[in-house]
């Protein structure tokens, strides 16, 4: 299998660009593997361009098979826009089959857990254990047979991983993640699901910005002085 078998953004406002709370398509090539080599396969994060832009990616797929140079549609999303829904979201691959409450309430619980494994994953060095331990937690969301790849301690700390990523999202509502967008294949036949992190900027970088855009607003609200 390829999964790179050894050869296997959002987000908040001017700081982020553009949300995509509503699903919109986009063309995304895979280019490269950042990623540790655990378990037979290459781990997250990967290289890939979405519109022609350069951008590090985190695969929450172990069932599709792909490859360096491939290209597809995909389908993009916010997990925002999994916040109150009554029934799963047919535009993404996984937990979309069901219907009603319960499923819908599936579906956000495991994205939610997905979404804070790759933000896990996000600032650690992509070529660490810890990394490739993280990786295939993020996997077994979806797969948990991913995991029968492993054995000894990268088996015990991808494990300890999704259940506390599990934990850690109870109770917590989908839009907690709006710096996750979700890239689901179109057909989902035709590569892996991927999901981007965009960094969360610090308390102080938002008062700053807070204080910029005021500034702005008062300059544009200045009167020339009288002649």
């Amino acid at each position: 299998m390829t999964r790179m078998t050894i050869l296997k953004t959002l987000t908040v406002g001017l700081l982020f660009g553009p949300l995509a709370a509503h699903a919109t398509s986009v063309s995304m090539t895979l280019t490269g593997v950042q990623g540790y080599a655990l378990g037979g396969v290459y781990t997250s994060p990967y290289s890939a361009t979405i519109n022609g832009t350069p951008t590090t990616v985190y695969c929450d797929d172990f069932l599709t098979d792909v490859y360096v140079g491939l290209s597809w549609n995909a389908t993009v999303m916010s997990m925002s826009a999994l916040s109150g829904i009554t029934n799963p979201l047919t535009t993404l691959k996984f937990d979309s089959t069901g219907t009603g409450l319960v499923a819908a309430q599936k579906q956000q619980q495991d994205y939610m857990t997905v979404a804070y494994l790759a933000e896990e994953l996000s600032p650690l060095n992509p070529k660490s254990q810890a990394a490739g331990d993280l990786s295939f937690a993020l996997w077994a969301v979806f797969d948990p047979a991913a995991l029968n790849n492993l054995s000894g301690a990268d088996l015990a700390n991808a494990q300890t991983d999704l259940a506390a990523a599990r934990a850690a999202v109870v109770g917590l509502d989908p839009s907690k993640f709006a710096n996750v967008n979700i890239y689901s294949a179109n057909p989902f036949g035709a590569s892996q699901e991927y999901l981007t992190v965009a960094p969360v900027p610090e308390p102080a970088t938002l008062s700053l910005l807070g204080l910029g855009l005021a500034g702005i607003g008062a300059m544009r609200r200045r009167k020339p002085a009288a002649a």
